[in-house]
């Protein structure tokens, strides 16, 4: 008499092991009709996040041009010194390069 509590509660269980199966299959079923609009909304929220992270880098080259113009109006003569000097490094570096490329190929 005593097993008849432990086997009523171990059907009880199963029964509702059962139900929440059949549930669950049904929760599929039903939203399976939302699946094209969750993934449209996934890909939206994706390019939104890359246009976010883009806008940030397109700030910065902007806060960067803003600085430059900003330094030309104020001391043009500074500004040409510094673009002259920059432009001559610019030179020297392409003129170095296939030297250098071609010293550390031998070492390496």
């Amino acid at each position: 008499m005593s097993d008849e509590p432990a086997v009523d509660l171990a059907v009880r269980r199963e029964q509702l092991r059962l139900r929440s199966a059949q549930l669950r299959e049904q929760i599929a079923v039903r939203t399976a009709v939302f699946r094209p609009v969750f993934h449209a909304t996934d890909r939206v929220r994706g390019g939104v996040r890359s246009v976010q992270s883009a806008r940030k880098s397109h700030a910065l080259a902007l806060l960067a041009g803003s600085a430059v113009v900003g330094a030309i109006l104020v001391r043009p003569r500074a500004a040409m010194n510094l673009g002259l000097r920059v432009w001559s490094g610019w030179q020297m570096f392409r003129r170095v390069q296939p030297l250098v490329n071609r010293v550390l190929r031998q070492l390496g």
